[in-house]
Parts: structure tokens; sequence; C-alpha cells
């Protein structure tokens, strides 16, 4: 992540002390997970010497210890040693489940380290934006941080939002998806087709005294026309459209007639015209920034109590650093 001092920059004071204490944060945040992932390392490292001690012991032949001639081992096991050897046991492997123990705590521990670590995923999206705001020289930033909701439950009202939030998403998508108005598809359908068929319209020669004076033929025809190649090879391409240009305007109000009752029949519920439709993002977006200015608020006086509330990696940035063009 990019955070150098002319990004730092162009941050009211109050923004850049606000991010300069995330990243403080965030940097506690790694060393505290690369010293949990050590613990859990030398932990899982005690365990495994832990286990092939007892393992090496427990694989002697029943009534034999490691200073026992291995001839012993002909006896029969009488119960008493029977019942030896199950404490022997036991006791074997007393450090090994005390090993597994501390294995456990020690995993249990750099996964709530690197959940920590990853709370701070947010500022990628901090860092990508300041690069951006940076690349326009004429942008300037003002402090902007609204104040908190008044609420009994602040993580209750963030869900609340967060719920808001991602009913906007649903909404962003549907306008996103949205039909065209039958009358503008129709419309742009038609202008499509007069333009094809205007092309294949025949043209009727009144002063051609020998052939046709229309020329069909020509109209009807594909040739093939060289082109040169750099290495000196020839390519030839296709002109013309076999007079399909032609038909198109022979056929054109049956073809209007079809395509114009598909486009009748295709779903149009939801539909939006294109100002419609951009008017519908601009609220969206609008009103999303309002909700997660107010999901800010509330984290931040969360966090002054003494609550951490997680921040949605995909926060805004400009309600994280709490500013706005000026």
């Amino acid at each position: 992540m990019d955070f150098r001092e002319n990004i730092l920059a162009i941050l009211p004071p109050e923004s850049r002390a606000k991010l300069e204490s995330l990243l403080i944060e965030r940097n506690a945040a790694r060393a505290a997970y690369r010293a949990a992932s050590d613990a859990e390392m030398h932990a899982r490292q005690e365990f495994g010497r832990a286990e092939g001690a007892a393992r090496q012991r427990l694989a002697m032949p029943g009534g034999i210890e490691l200073d026992m001639h291995p001839a012993a081992a002909l006896a029969r096991p009488t119960k008493a040693q029977e019942r030896e050897r199950s404490e022997t046991e036991a006791r074997l492997m007393a450090p090994v489940d005390a090993a597994k123990r501390r294995l456990d705590l020690a995993v249990a521990a750099r996964d709530k380290a690197a959940e920590r670590q990853k709370s701070f995923a947010f500022l990628e999206n901090v860092a990508a934006w300041l690069n951006r705001a940076a690349s326009f020289g004429g942008m300037r930033l003002k402090h902007h941080a609204p104040a908190a909701p008044k609420v009994r439950d602040p993580r209750a009202e963030i869900q609340k939002l967060r719920s808001e939030l991602k009913a906007l998403d649903e909404a962003w998508l549907a306008a996103e998806n949205a039909p065209a108005p039958v009358a503008e598809l129709k419309s742009r359908f038609l202008t499509e087709l007069d333009a094809i068929a205007a092309k294949g319209a025949p043209k009727v020669n009144h002063a051609a005294r020998a052939g046709s004076p229309v020329n069909l033929a020509a109209a009807l025809r594909i040739g093939q026309m060289p082109v040169a190649l750099a290495d000196g090879g020839t390519h030839f391409s296709l002109v013309g459209d076999g007079g399909a240009s032609f038909f198109t305007w022979l056929m054109r109000d049956e073809i209007a007639a079809k395509i114009g009752a598909m486009i009748d029949a295709a779903p149009a519920e939801g539909a939006l015209t294109d100002d419609e439709r951009d008017a519908e993002f601009s609220r969206i977006s609008t009103r999303r920034l309002e909700i997660e200015r107010a999901e800010e608020a509330l984290i931040v006086a969360a966090e002054q109590e003494g609550r951490a509330i997680q921040r949605r990696r995909d926060a805004d940035p400009r309600a994280i650093l709490e500013v706005a063009e000026s």
C-alpha cells in the first residue's frame, strides 16, 4: 500500500492524523500476527518432539525399559507389569497432551491475530483512492465528519445500515440490468433497419438506352479485390454484400413488423430510459455515501468507548477518511 508523503499531503490535518493512526494500528496488528505465527510454529515443533519421544518409548515391547536387555521381552508380562505399562503410557503421554494444549492455544492466538490483521484490509481501497485523488492536481479535500446517530446500540444500528447498503447494491444491479423502454428499442432498431435499406435501395437510370436501367446484377454480386501484403504476396478481400441490403430494402416493412413484434413480446417490467437509469445511479450513490458516513461515525464513537467494530473491506474511502471535495 502506497502512502507516500505527496499522497498524505492532500488530506486535511484531521483526516491525515486519523489515517496515520490507522496505519500504526495496522502495523501493530502485523507485528502481533508475526509473533503469534512464530509462537505457533515453536509450539508445533515442541509438540512434534514430545510426540516423537513418547511414541519411541511406547513402541518398546511390554515390560521392557530402555535400559533393559531385549531378552526380557520373551517373558510373559504379569498383570502388575501390564498395569505398570498402562501407567507408564499415561505418564509418557502427559507431556504430549500438554504440548497439544499449548499448540491449540497458539493456533487460536494466531487465528485471532490473523483476523485482527485482516480487519485492516479496507486500507487497500483507501490507498488506491488516495493515489487516484492525488493524480488529479486540482482536487481539494476538506474534513467532513458527520456526528454519529444517537442510538443505544451502535453495533445493532451498524447492522441496520449494512442491510440498507445491501439493498442499495441490489437496486444498483436492478438498474444496471433494467430493460430499455419498448419505444426506445423500436426507434433504435428502425434507425438501423432504414440505414441498411437505404444502402440497398436500387436506383433507376431513366436515360439508359441499353442494358438494365437498374443494374440489379451489380447489387447482388460479390466480387474480389486484390490487396497487396507487406511480404509481397496478394490477399483477396470480398466486396459487396450479395444483395443483403437490397433484400432488406425490398422486405423492409415485413422485417419491421416481425422484429417489432419480438420487441413487444420481450419483458418490459422495470424499464428505464438512459436518463432515468443515470438518475437512479446518482440516487443510490448519494444515499450510499450518506449511510457509509453514518456507519463510520458509529464505528469511531464505539472505538472511543472501547468497543471495536470491524470496518468493511469495501467501505468508501471518503467515509473512512472523513473527507469531501471542497
